[in-house]
């Protein structure tokens, strides 16, 4: 696994990105620690991305057509906490 220096990396995106698009993981690392790492998205996150959508889609149709007990989650939560 190849590494860069974040000061690298902000120099030289452009030559970074392009390593990981011809499909090396780098990680980056800020005074000899490592704090990211960065890899190739595969053609398969997009498909999970529109999954995550249309479950948030048929979740927000969902409360739309009930009602609700309470207004919002903070007034829900003092409800759980009996702080009513």
């Amino acid at each position: 696994m190849q590494s860069v220096t974040s000061k690298e990396l902000k120099n030289r995106t452009g030559a970074v990105l392009a390593r990981v698009r011809g499909g090396a993981t780098i990680v980056v690392t800020n005074r000899g620690r490592r704090v990211a790492v960065i890899s190739p998205a595969n053609a398969d996150s997009g498909k999970e991305e529109m999954r995550s959508r249309e479950a948030w889609s048929e979740i927000e149709a969902a409360l739309e057509a009930t009602s609700p007990q309470h207004a919002d989650w903070r007034e829900a939560m003092r409800h759980t906490r009996g702080r009513s």
